[in-house]
């Protein structure tokens, strides 16, 4: 799926990238699962849209930003090296850009930190790996595409691996979650945590696992 379309993080928001090789009808059947599979992160993001040399009319415009604002993801920018495409894009609404030539190597991007403490009902997303400086109270979300460390103590919602990255791993100095998920598995923080110490959580054999920080091995 990820050779048709790859969602990567951006300044600002997230650029989801659509092969324009592939027929248009499997290029927006992988965008929408990976819309399915990522909601919890991709909702109410910023997107820009990268079609390359892809040719789209009005009407196939018009699905691209009824798909996007179904999985209530705000897309914003269509960027397509096809002027007629980024006409059709302007009448639906879109800003419209030319793509830019990227040079071949990039480095890679550092994980998010942020320093603060998470109020019951705020919810903090990020596309990659997130540390966290502080605590997530009850009903506190934190979702990240990549792993999460959290400097604190965890009593809310945290998911990692949110786009399906099931190698993603959950650290905290306290777990003792609602509810922790990794990709596509959900599990509930040991209820047995008092004074246990800093803790992992990772998948082995289909099921998350909660190990001491020191005796994790990968």
């Amino acid at each position: 799926m990820s050779d048709v379309v790859a969602i990567k993080g951006a300044r600002g928001g997230i650029r989801v990238i659509i092969n324009d090789a592939c027929p248009w009808d499997e290029a927006l059947s992988a965008l929408q699962r990976q819309l399915e599979q990522g909601s919890a992160l991709l909702q109410g993001m910023r997107v820009s849209l990268e079609v390359g040399n892809r040719q789209l009319d009005n009407d196939a415009v018009q699905v691209l930003r009824d798909t996007m604002a179904s999985y209530q993801v705000v897309a914003s920018t269509i960027q397509a090296e096809s002027r007629d495409v980024r006409q059709a894009a302007r009448a639906a609404g879109f800003t419209t850009s030319v793509p830019v030539v990227q040079p071949p190597v990039q480095a890679d991007i550092p994980p998010s930190v942020v320093m603060r403490n998470l109020r019951s009902g705020q919810v903090l997303r990020h596309h990659g790996d997130l540390t966290l400086l502080g605590d997530v109270n009850a009903g506190a979300e934190v979702i990240a595409s990549g792993s999460i460390v959290v400097f604190g103590r965890v009593r809310g919602l945290v998911y990692a691996g949110a786009m399906g990255d099931r190698n993603a791993v959950i650290c905290a100095i306290e777990l003792s979650a609602t509810q922790i998920r990794i990709a596509d598995i959900r599990a509930r923080a040991p209820e047995d945590n008092t004074n246990r110490g800093p803790e992992i959580a990772c998948i082995e054999d289909d099921q998350i696992m909660v190990h001491l920080w020191q005796d994790y091995r990968r």
